[in-house]
């Protein structure tokens, strides 16, 4: 009502302290949205130093229009420093890592503190180039989030603490924030907290916590330190047998390599839309080129070829149509 908006206001002063000793930061939004008002915003004082990242895939300001560009080249020019902000939605959450990036801004709380831990891993990660990172947390005074997180902060010292035992627990924050919303009166709204004080309260909270140092850490330590056993096949293993295999191209999957590169066009059956896919078997390709398919175990596709050569060798799979 008073025409000023007060978290994007405190959100220019952070960038600004951000910059006077960091490179880059990383904005994430819940909504797409909130990333639109923000690029609005933003645009008249960053221009092309600022970049999306969403599900509608990488943005880039050009020519005085927002333009879509593939995620790989984002992520280089981020890495660079060639893109100075990065605005995301939940969609890097999983799988962009950042590890250039000393400054992440959470411009809008998810109800799920495991969202946020999942935020935190894109800089927070081995490789990190600064010794110290900043995390800022936004939310309205007065709210319930403000409440919710408020009180998770002060029992689990800002979700250092949030593995093991503990997950079951904050698996109940979202339907309790839902719950929270959707009461209209404050009494109610207080048994609500008085409920959640409980729950925090209860022997698992605390076991987890005091433990967690003795026994989760210095277990996952040492099976860090265990060394692997050889892998019995390598990624270009793999990529030379399932690229070469008659059986395959008997079943209507043809591989074409695209360039001098690991990255494949693999054509499938009619049967298996899209017909035409990129494709990848190695693992530090993917990690430069995320909108590439990587061909590993858990990887549907992946399975799907494995079948089509077992049930092959066991003399039952009938050829694809012509």
């Amino acid at each position: 009502q008073t025409g000023e908006d007060s978290k994007f206001s405190h959100l220019l002063t952070v960038l600004r302290q951000a910059f006077s000793s960091q490179d880059s930061a990383i904005i994430f939004t819940q909504y797409t949205d909130t990333m639109d008002f923000l690029r609005q915003e933003l645009v008249q004082l960053y221009g092309r130093q600022l970049a999306c990242y969403s599900g509608r895939g990488g943005e880039v300001y050009q020519s005085g229009a927002w333009a879509i560009v593939a995620k790989e080249r984002i992520k280089r020019q981020f890495r660079e420093s060639t893109i100075k902000l990065l605005l995301c939605t939940e969609s890097a959450s999983e799988g962009l890592n950042l590890q250039t990036c000393g400054v992440l801004i959470n411009y809008d709380m998810p109800w799920n503190p495991m969202r946020v831990e999942q935020r935190i891993g894109r800089i927070d990660r081995i490789g990190q180039v600064y010794p110290q990172v900043s995390i800022h947390n936004f939310y309205y005074d007065g709210t319930v989030e403000a409440k919710v997180y408020r009180r998770l902060r002060d029992r689990i010292d800002a979700f250092t603490s949030v593995v093991g035992n503990l997950q079951p627990i904050l698996a109940q924050v979202p339907t309790f924030i839902e719950k929270a919303l959707s009461s209209a009166d404050p009494e109610e709204e207080d048994v609500l907290f008085s409920e959640f004080e409980d729950i925090l309260d209860t022997p698992p909270l605390q076991v987890a916590v005091d433990d967690l140092v003795h026994r989760d850490v210095e277990a996952d330590v040492a099976e860090l330190q265990r060394p692997l056993p050889p892998t019995p096949l390598a990624w270009a293993d793999l990529e030379h047998h399932f690229t070469t295999s008659p059986t395959l191209q008997n079943h209507g999957f043809h591989f074409r390599r695209r360039d001098d590169r690991q990255v494949w066009q693999l054509r499938g059956p009619e049967s298996l839309p899209p017909i035409l896919r990129e494709v990848t078997f190695n693992p530090a390709l993917f990690g430069d080129q995320p909108s590439l398919q990587f061909l590993s175990p858990g990887d549907p596709l992946f399975h799907q070829l494995v079948q089509v050569l077992t049930q092959e060798s066991r003399g039952w799979v009938r050829p694809a149509e012509p």
